[in-house]
């Protein structure tokens, strides 16, 4: 698990998701990723924001969730 004092920045969702995914499109990635994200219903919200970047507490949250990339 991850600590406090770690510094996460905000990330861009293909940002993010090309760090899961780094051998694919980034189109691809993201689809990957939203549809790791859906499975969780912890996280499916997630996928229905209306902006394209993951505030850091979100990034914790999904790191927490599907472990760091």
């Amino acid at each position: 698990m991850l600590q406090a004092n770690q510094n996460i920045k905000s990330m861009g969702r293909t940002e993010l998701a090309q760090c899961y995914f780094p051998h694919v499109l980034p189109q691809t990635a993201w689809q990957k990723l939203r549809s790791l994200l859906n499975e969780d219903p912890s996280l499916s919200h997630l996928t229905r924001l209306r902006r394209r970047t993951f505030l850091p507490a979100e990034v914790n949250i999904i790191y927490q969730h599907l472990g760091q990339p």
